[in-house]
């Protein structure tokens, strides 16, 4: 009895001296789980349990905060809500960075999963969670133990990420659900199907509603967290694009949403009547959009690109906008909707964060590795801050870096369009452009295009350096060839300059993205058989499902096809891989769906001679294609 009582007061000693035991171990989700493990990272004294999977119910009980707080929106860069510390996330260096909010001391670097995206912290400030994009899982990190203590398995390309205390909302821009998981043991709750492409979370004071922005279309959907269930959508304008971020202003009555407006009418492709760069204005008690209230950047500060992410002051009478696209942040006066100053800051700036005395805003320049700290007296930066060592090759990292932006004269006319505007992380904006030299164009995606050569419908770009004239042609843009560039069909443009290689490079690099569809087996096999009798792979030809040339598929207009190299109503032959995200379809965005598509045309019309089991079937094989590298 002795040795039993000397061992409990031992253990208490060392738990008051802060002593823990180490451990490699992460607490898994059951079933699903994927086995993960980091070496050498300390974890919480006592292992959380691993318990069944929890299956949604009809009627879910209401899930409410047990510690009160105020908005919380998912944020590349955010202070904690005690004040103590800011966090960042490093998309390229796998990590979150902490630093003292106070001393503005870089505390720790700690890896996380594949490309973070955002993070929030709990309202204990105890831990904070992070969305990893390219892992397709979220992290838990202890701050206590300044560590990561465990991983939860989430749906593809993870992107928006906030906690009530309780349960942790994931933006699952593959899969377009809303999963929501248990914080203490990553159990799945529930999934909230929404539109396409959910992105940017914010969670309302009072725990009751979560709003998630769609990244290419203007749509904010309003979710009942007590019921899980979507409430009502709105939209802030068909014309919105890159609605990747929302911020819910302190006094919980309005929302401000960072975006772009795209007029994919316009003929002229002119750089000051094409793409807008705004600030709209939610009204959360009605979910109405306030348009008079609209903050259109390049006229009431001064042009710039991709307005990414927002800071409200507590007085809620000052915007800070982070814009991608110009390295810059814009100070808004909300009373007059005026400028209030313009400063530069670090490469691609895709966070923003302030103290909740508003005495300082927080910046996190993601291809810079660096945190810009600004005073709200000065309206200044104070401190420039390392975040971490970017693991990119130099040549790669400046090649990211001109993809994603809009440097005059360079690149663009007065900072209006980078190439990420329209071809966000690679990935197309979902919408077709009249202005196009060659006619009406439905923007690609770029992911693979390495494989996929060559380059836009007409077929005229033959190498990925090529993009110079579309730099010169379509962003007005001066070019990063020093002198006259060549036609894009004769002399190759690699070597001409270092820029344009690296930007080559980066492009080179784009990845096929994984596919979210499943099929049973049956069905997979009557798709893949019915893709084959049609004689499909004739042209899409697999393992990346193009055969690269051009075919006349009945889809042009000869009045409408003025491509200078003749190519007329042939078009290149789209890869099918990742075909489940890029609707619109064909060169023009005739078809919405791929059932569309087997109605339209010569070529693709197919639609009756199928039964509704081949035609089902077929479009589910297309939309589970994919490349394993």
């Amino acid at each position: 009895m002795q040795t039993i009582l000397f061992l409990l007061l031992l253990n208490l000693l060392l738990a008051a001296c802060g002593f823990a035991t180490p451990s490699t171990d992460f607490v898994e989700p059951a079933e699903t789980a994927t086995a993960v493990s980091v070496a050498t990272v300390n974890t919480e004294p006592t292992p959380l349990p691993v318990t069944e999977s929890i299956s949604p119910s009809a009627t879910p009980e209401p899930i409410l905060s047990p510690v009160p707080g105020g908005p919380v929106s998912a944020s590349s860069v955010a202070v904690s809500p005690d004040g103590g510390l800011v966090v960042a996330v490093n998309p390229d260096s796998d990590s979150i960075t902490l630093i003292d909010a106070a001393t503005l001391v870089v505390k720790e670097e700690i890896l996380v999963g594949k490309d973070p995206k955002t993070l929030c912290f709990t309202p204990d400030s105890a831990k904070v969670l992070v969305s990893n994009h390219g892992s397709a899982n979220i992290s838990v990190v202890s701050l206590d133990h300044v560590a990561e203590i465990a991983r939860y398995p989430v749906g593809l390309m993870p992107y928006g990420i906030v906690t009530d205390g309780t349960n942790v909302y994931v933006a699952e821009l593959a899969a377009g659900n809303v999963s929501v998981l248990n914080l203490e043991n990553g159990e799945q709750i529930g999934s909230i199907a929404v539109e396409a492409f959910p992105a940017g979370l914010a969670l309302t004071a009072d725990r009751k509603r979560l709003l998630v922005t769609h990244l290419f279309s203007g749509d904010v959907t309003d979710i009942d967290i007590r019921t899980l269930t979507v409430s009502s959508t709105v939209s802030t304008g068909s014309d919105i694009s890159l609605n990747q971020g929302i911020v819910i202003g302190p006094g919980g009555e309005k929302a401000y949403l960072p975006q772009t407006r795209s007029n994919t009418d316009n003929t002229a492709l002119l750089f000051d009547s094409t793409v807008f760069p705004v600030v709209n204005v939610l009204d959360l008690s009605e979910l109405k959009l306030l348009v008079r209230e609209r903050i259109t950047l390049d006229t009431a500060d001064e042009p710039v690109n991709m307005p990414f992410a927002v800071a409200i002051t507590p007085e809620e009478d000052t915007v800070f906008v982070a814009n991608a696209g110009s390295d810059d942040v814009s100070v808004i006066d909300l009373g007059n909707n005026r400028g209030l100053e313009h400063i530069a800051v670090g490469a691609n700036p895709r966070g923003i964060a302030i103290t909740s005395d508003g005495a300082q805003v927080f910046v996190n320049n993601v291809l810079d590795g660096t945190l810009s700290v600004i005073d709200t007296d000065d309206l200044a930066v104070t401190h420039t801050l390392a975040l971490t060592e970017i693991g990119l090759s130099e040549a790669l990292l400046l090649g990211k870096k001109i993809f994603n932006s809009a440097e005059e004269p360079m690149l663009s006319t007065d900072n209006w369009i980078s190439c990420a505007t329209c071809h966000f992380d690679g990935m197309m904006d979902a919408r077709t452009w009249l202005g196009f030299p060659d006619g009406p164009r439905n923007t690609p995606s770029l992911l693979g295009v390495s494989r996929t050569l060559p380059i836009h419908w007409s077929g005229d770009l033959d190498e990925l350096q090529d993009v110079e004239i579309t730099i010169r042609d379509i962003q007005v843009g001066d070019g990063l060839i020093n002198g006259e560039a060549h036609d894009t069909l004769g002399v190759a443009h690699a070597g001409m300059s270092p820029q344009l290689d690296a930007l080559a490079s980066y492009l080179a690099v784009l990845r096929f993205p994984s596919s979210p569809h499943v099929l049973d087996v049956s069905d997979l096999k009557l798709g893949e058989q019915t893709f084959t009798s049609l004689g499909c792979e004739r042209c899409h030809v697999p393992p990346i499902f193009t055969d690269r040339q051009l075919h006349d598929v009945g889809t042009g207009d000869e009045e409408l096809e003025k491509n200078s190299h003749g190519r007329g109503t042939n078009f290149d032959t789209p890869s099918l891989i990742g075909v489940w995200m890029t609707a619109p379809y064909f060169h023009d965005g005739s078809a919405q769906t791929l059932k569309d598509v087997l109605e339209t045309g010569t070529v693709h019309n197919v639609f009756e001679e199928l039964g509704t089991e081949e035609l089902d079937s077929l479009i589910g094989y297309m939309k589970t294609l994919q490349v394993n590298d």
